[in-house]
């Protein structure tokens, strides 16, 4: 079980792989995904350890079939790294009586997505590291020039973003990185309204 053979297929490799793919597995489960979130997050980097040991279990020859693959996801993880290192201008915030925050965030015009994309908000002041997920509440077809999230105060990393702009003038000094919005292409929701008020 422990041999690792130079030519052929590797037992070692295989168990190294098997295990790092069952620990991003057991993270996936509802419960662990919705209250631990950043486990589960941070637990899928797990995916470089499982492809390289992969690639060591089956040899090169038979993991070329899923190589092409996974370059194309290597390069959308790139592309995805290199927005979110952007800073974002906070145009305005609001604080709802129900507890929630809305968020609005300036947007080049040309960037088109629909109210049931998500994006991942981090906040550096809050927590470098934390990227939470939320999903957009406008439109770029109603709202060319900005994109809004609301975000009810239920954790701790949203009800330290409740309590801080509470305290002060919001969109003064709030760096936000915001990567995406991901999603559905196009939804015609205004189309459905009209169809659902005849």
């Amino acid at each position: 079980m422990l041999k690792w053979d130079k030519v052929g297929v590797s037992n070692l490799a295989g168990e190294i792989s098997l295990l790092a793919g069952l620990v991003m597995w057991a993270t996936t489960f509802p419960r662990i995904r919705r209250k631990l979130f950043e486990l589960f997050f941070y637990t899928h980097y797990l995916y470089v350890v499982f492809v390289v040991f992969f690639v060591l279990h089956v040899g090169l020859s038979t993991a070329c079939t899923m190589l092409p693959g996974f370059y194309l996801f290597v390069i959308d993880r790139y592309l995805r790294f290199l927005q979110s290192q952007q800073q974002v201008q906070l145009v305005s915030a609001r604080i709802l009586p129900c507890r929630a925050i809305e968020l609005n965030f300036s947007k080049s015009p040309g960037l088109s997505y629909t109210p049931t994309s998500s994006v991942f908000v981090n906040i550096p002041t809050l927590s470098k590291l934390q990227w939470h997920p939320f999903t957009v509440t406008s439109s770029s077809s109603t709202e060319p020039d900005r994109l809004s999230i609301l975000i009810k105060s239920e954790g701790s990393w949203s009800k330290s973003l409740y309590q801080r702009l509470s305290s002060y003038n919001p969109a003064e000094n709030l760096q936000v990185s915001v990567e995406g919005p991901y999603g559905p292409p196009f939804t015609d929701f205004l189309r459905q309204l009209v169809m659902y008020s005849k």
